[in-house]
């Protein structure tokens, strides 16, 4: 890759990893786990009964992905020194 001054610099490879492959798909299906507990609250009626509880499953999905989100980045910065 150039650089604005025209020299050329290595772009950072980060070597295979199981774990971090892991925790990558791990994140993909709890993103998948959040759009549709997202998209089920939001064409619920807000008087339907089971309004609350969808509420509460989309706010518990997000909460598990930020957390595998966040589990991925320090595993990319501890062990590969990605960013």
């Amino acid at each position: 890759m150039k650089v604005s001054d025209g020299s050329k610099v290595k772009m950072h490879q980060s070597p295979a990893c199981e774990v971090r492959d892991r925790l990558s798909l791990e994140c993909s299906i709890l993103l998948g786990e959040w759009l549709r507990c997202k998209d089920e609250a939001g064409v619920a009626s807000k008087k339907d009964r089971s309004y609350a509880s969808k509420l509460k499953q989309m706010k518990e999905a997000h909460r598990r992905l930020k957390a595998a989100n966040e589990r991925l980045s320090q595993h990319a910065l501890r062990e590969h020194g990605c960013w």
